[in-house]
């Protein structure tokens, strides 16, 4: 599992999920990789809109900018941290992973050990795809025969035109 430590810049972690091509990353922190927190992709607009919570930002460890985050959230009960991201163990049915990601706008749930370890993660696309089978090149050919289509339909239409 792709991680970053609390301590790491924040910036990293977003280069991290660039370089990853992934939406999330779990914040852990010790040599036990305990879960502490999650940063997904979204959270860039955070540093582009509020600039005030984020004057150096260069400098901003995950773990500051999750607390600061956090104290502009209603749902931190006051307390200025971020909700704990999703977990489940590594015996959870599929059912109960659809549930716990039905029940918070989320796009993925980390599976932890019993001692809060991050062993795995289980994506939204994940739980898709385990409904929908697409044979390999699928979305390839499909795009490729749609683009086809249309130049047919633009080639028939520029024909008409010039008639």
């Amino acid at each position: 599992v792709i991680t970053v430590n609390s301590d790491d810049l924040i910036l990293e972690a977003f280069k991290c999920m660039k370089d990853n091509k992934i939406g999330g990353v779990p914040v852990v922190e010790g040599p036990r990789r305990k879960l502490v927190g999650s940063v997904s992709i979204r959270d860039i607009r955070f540093l582009l809109l509020r600039p005030d919570l984020f004057s150096d930002f260069r400098h901003l460890t995950v773990l500051e900018f999750m607390n600061a985050l956090g104290s502009t959230l209603p749902d931190s009960g006051g307390n200025g941290l971020v909700k704990p991201p999703l977990t489940c163990a590594p015996d959870a049915s599929m059912g109960s992973v659809i549930d716990s990601i039905g029940s918070r706008i989320t796009h993925r749930i980390y599976v932890v050990d019993g001692d809060f370890e991050v062993v795995g993660v289980v994506t939204l696309r994940d739980v898709i795809s385990c409904f929908i089978h697409e044979p390999p090149g699928f979305c390839d050919s499909y795009l490729a025969s749609a683009m086809e289509k249309l130049e047919d339909k633009g080639d028939a239409d520029s024909s008409v035109e010039n008639s």
